[in-house]
């Protein structure tokens, strides 16, 4: 785990730190609760080990100031002997047990052991938690493949965060899914959530969208505009696609970052922004920064948490469950069910546009069917097409007999397809079909 040693005296620290080092745990030390809150805010912090009494804010006041600010770290206190008593009442409030000082290294170690034995519980119970809710989704998605719930294990830890969060991956993913997850999870959740498309909007107006402006900055301001920023209050901004983002403009967005401050277009007066930004994007950032086309201070600022949402056919354990879910969401009772054959054909296939294109599948074999089943008859002919020209390892057996049946009497009749259909027993017509669904292809000889 990761600990923050939170005491004045420097000595104790120091023996803190040499004991949790040795059990193997990172650790961080600061000399009070104000720094510890700054600590906080800039790294992961698994367990707070503090002392009780403490110039300015106690250890006391750093548990209530903790609590309901982040989800994530457990607190231990220390304290003398004539604290005991608000050590246990600390207890009360959240905390996970006290040292009374003098304590030894032995005693230290079993109480931080005995923290992290507890914390793997947790996270146990959470993957279990996640596995059961899977059908239904969580904050909208759905999975119980290990690469969901890698994702599902991550929200709760960030979200009780403020730090830039930045999402990766490709289009469809769901990536606005996993920041709207964050945003409900964490303390503000009942505060705005404000999504910005960077790629849909032009280089001329996504300063003015993101800083607002006020009246006659340019042709056309003809009054004052509080912009995304200041919308987001105290919420979160959500910025999909940030590696759209004009050079210039992400320069003024790192400082915005940096200093939690902002000035509209033509405007003099400096406004705070105290939201929190969550970033999204399906490029590699990091090859961009390399490129000169992604600032990389802004890489860096941004990518404080980061998440990477896998693609649909890195988790295909999940279509199942995905198709059912889309089935009822767009059909309700109008249908019931799907076929093992037309499930395991969806299955099948690579998915290029993820769980978007997954769901517009669904929806178009809706469309197409006037039954209470779907089949193989309502997958799209485009997909249908391209899940023909798969690799060997996508087809049935006989699917592949029959594909190097048709492929042999061409190459006998010289790519004559007439020929090739008298050899193989069927009309032209039929032979052209089976060519289409295999994704073959005649020599341009005589038909």
């Amino acid at each position: 785990m990761t600990v923050l040693v939170v005491d004045d005296d420097a000595s104790l620290a120091e023996f803190c730190r040499q004991v949790l080092s040795k059990a193997g745990h990172a650790v961080l030390m600061v000399q009070s609760a104000r720094d510890a809150l700054a600590a906080l805010d800039e790294h992961e912090i698994d367990v707070v080990l503090t002392d009780v009494r403490m110039p300015g804010m106690d250890g006391v006041d750093l548990l209530r100031t903790i609590s309901p600010r982040h989800a994530g770290p457990d607190v231990v206190l220390m304290t003398g002997f004539a604290s005991v008593r608000s050590a246990v009442e600390a207890i009360r409030l959240g905390a996970y047990d006290y040292l009374v000082k003098p304590f030894d290294a032995d005693h230290l170690e079993a109480t931080v052991q005995r923290l992290a034995q507890l914390r793997a519980v947790r996270a146990e119970n959470l993957v279990l938690r996640f596995q059961l809710d899977a059908e239904r989704g969580v904050g909208g998605m759905i999975g119980a493949s290990p690469a969901m719930l890698a994702v599902f294990q991550g929200i709760p830890r960030i979200a009780g965060k403020r730090q830039p969060v930045l999402i990766t991956g490709e289009t469809g993913t769901g990536k606005e899914l996993v920041a709207r997850a964050i945003h409900e999870q964490g303390p503000d959740k009942d505060r705005p959530f404000v999504p910005v498309d960077c790629g849909a909007l032009s280089a001329g107006i996504v300063e003015s969208e993101l800083f607002g402006h006020v009246r006659g900055a340019f042709t056309g301001a003809v009054g004052d505009r509080p912009g995304l920023l200041a919308s987001a209050a105290q919420g979160t901004l959500f910025l999909d696609e940030v590696g759209e983002l004009p050079l210039a403009l992400q320069a003024k967005f790192f400082r915005v970052l940096q200093d939690r401050e902002f000035r509209p277009l033509g405007g003099d007066a400096v406004r705070q922004f105290e939201g929190r930004v969550i970033a999204a994007t399906n490029r590699d950032l990091e090859a961009a920064v390399g490129t000169g086309t992604f600032r990389p201070e802004l890489y860096f600022r941004l990518c404080v948490h980061p998440v990477h949402v896998p693609p649909l056919r890195a988790r295909k354990s999940d279509i199942p469950a995905l198709i059912r879910h889309f089935i009822h969401k767009h059909g309700g009772d109008e249908v019931l069910a799907i076929t093992p054959e037309a499930a395991a054909e969806l299955a099948a296939y690579h998915w290029p546009g993820n769980v978007r294109e997954l769901e517009n599948c669904i929806l178009s074999m809706l469309a197409n069917c006037e039954t209470r089943v779907l089949d193989t008859e309502h997958i799209p002919k485009a997909l249908w097409m391209a899940l023909r020209q798969a690799s060997p390892a996508h087809r049935t057996p006989l699917e592949e007999a029959e594909r190097a049946a048709i492929a042999a009497a061409l190459e006998e009749t010289g790519g004559n397809v007439a020929a090739a259909a008298r050899r193989l027993g069927v009309s032209k017509a039929t032979l052209y079909r089976k060519l289409s669904a295999h994704g073959l292809t005649p020599p341009n000889r005589g038909a």
